[in-house]
């Protein structure tokens, strides 16, 4: 789950760094339940969780990655002591013409980092407007200078300025260090497999507590009511809430202790009075079709079964009566991992336009299967003379030819584009003067002759590298047609 990077010093001794990536995208906006949905993929520290808020998206319906002036979104994400940022790569995009950004970012109440609001243009941002219209997003990263994170909390805000215009995010994308006795682990949750009455238990498994698609946890329950609340899990092929319960086995004797992720071990004092760590903590499991049978190991105390009452909440509890239902256990089995890309093309396979025609050119990807998750894409221009690239936006320089090549970040598959971008001037207007005729002869002999030059890619007029007599030739029987 760890990259390990190894440096090895003059003196031999190797010091191992655990370096990590971790790219969270505003997904949608669920106006139902007033929450942003992030999808994430990469490696986060274990139990990190993270959470996107908009000021101004959050009462906009689509425009919920929307960072109008004056307003402000954050990324606000925990779990994240001791860890060492060291670059933030910013997807955005921007109004056709306008839009400011900038950012803080901070380490508990503490800022550690700022940029003031700036034009997206400007070139501390992407150096030329992008517009949202064009459904493209730029990436910008900002190398970081800073030391190990000190709280628990790590806040990413961006602040649009004062001038008109609109900023959009898509994605943060976060490289780190984290320390050496971190784990890490896959933002996509973990898979849980169902435990049947054939299945066995041993120490050491993981288990959550699972009915009617919510899982056990606990949101104040245990300290107001004395029993587990209940939360929606809607996969568990890939769960990753933070709030749901995930319990440690171990065996005591012949019984089998519940520890969480805190800690906390399970305990009952009693029927229906559910304690961390309190009263009798050791527990008799027994695996059936109709659910787990977890017996509190003094009679007394009950059986943890699930209620779902129609005027109240869901909970999990301990019930001497056997009238509400077991809950399933379920075992962790391995960490889920994103789709990853198998396919890319580009709306272009092969371009030729005239110098000057086209300031850029939007080269768009398609990737392969859908539900994959990273589309990022690295971007190459084979000769730069010809033509650039940057996040898929093509600026055309000079006359040539130049493969444009897009590679998914993950997958590593590429697609191709070949541009040729001819001369805008006619064929055999050497002299530039928008005519073609024997003045035009005179400056292509003088150019051979060294005495006035002109631009080589129109005096090549049989393009084979050089420029001679045959070139004159061509030019003459040009005229002569």
């Amino acid at each position: 789950m760890k990259k390990i990077i190894t440096l090895l010093f003059a003196t031999l001794f190797a010091t191992a760094i655990y370096a990590a990536e971790i790219t969270y995208r505003v997904a949608s906006y669920n106006a139902d339940t007033d929450d942003f949905v992030l999808e994430a993929w990469g490696e986060k520290p274990e139990g990190a969780s993270a959470y996107f808020f908009n000021d101004y998206g959050a009462t906009t319906g689509n425009r919920y990655n929307q960072i109008p002036r004056r307003h402000q979104a954050s990324f606000e994400l925990y779990g994240w002591q001791g860890c060492t940022i060291k670059s933030i790569t910013f997807s955005m995009c921007s109004n056709n013409k306008a839009g400011t950004i900038g950012y803080t970012i901070e380490d508990g109440q503490n800022e550690i980092s700022k940029m003031a609001p700036v034009d997206f243009a400007s070139e501390q941002w992407f150096g030329e407007w992008l517009s949202k219209d064009h459904n493209v997003y730029g990436d910008i990263t900002k190398s970081l200078n800073l030391d190990p994170l000190t709280t628990d909390t790590l806040a990413i805000n961006l602040m649009g300025g004062t001038s008109e215009g609109s900023v959009y995010i898509n994605s943060v994308t976060i490289c780190y260090d984290a320390p050496e006795d971190m784990t890490l682990e896959s933002p996509q949750g973990w898979v849980f497999e169902k435990l049947e009455k054939k299945s066995t238990i041993a120490e050491g498994d993981v288990i959550m507590l699972y009915r009617s698609g919510v899982a056990a946890c606990d949101l104040g329950g245990m300290t107001t009511s004395k029993y587990l609340d209940a939360k929606g899990v809607n996969n568990t092929s890939a769960v990753n809430e933070p709030d749901v319960l995930l319990f440690r086995l171990a065996k005591e004797g012949s019984a089998w202790t519940l520890t969480d992720q805190q800690g906390r071990k399970l305990g009952a004092k009693g029927e229906r009075n559910l304690a961390w760590g309190e009263g009798v903590t050791t527990w008799n499991i027994t695996l059936g079709y109709d659910g787990a049978t977890i017996a509190s190991t003094n009679s007394k105390y009950g059986t943890l079964r699930f209620n779902a009452p129609a005027e109240s909440y869901a909970r999990f509890w301990n019930y001497t009566s056997t009238s509400l239902p077991l809950p399933y256990a379920y075992r962790r089995v391995r960490q889920s991992q994103p789709t990853t890309p198998i396919g890319i093309t580009l709306n272009y396979t092969e371009r030729t336009i005239k110098l000057g025609e086209q300031d850029t050119i939007m080269v768009k990807p398609t990737i392969t299967p859908a539900k994959a998750l990273d589309k990022r894409v690295a971007w190459e221009s084979t000769n730069t003379d010809v033509a650039t690239v940057k996040s898929g936006i093509v600026h055309p320089i000079g006359v040539g030819t130049t493969i444009i090549k897009a590679t998914t970040l993950s997958g590593g598959v590429q697609a191709e584009m070949r541009l040729t971008i001819t001369s805008s001037t006619p064929m055999g207007d050497i002299n530039g003067d928008g005519t073609v005729d024997v003045t035009d002869v005179t400056a292509l002999i003088n150019h051979i002759l060294g005495t006035a030059p002109f631009p080589t890619e129109v005096c090549d007029l049989n393009a084979d590298g050089e420029i001679n007599v045959t070139d004159v030739t061509t030019l003459i029987t040009h005229l002569l047609k």
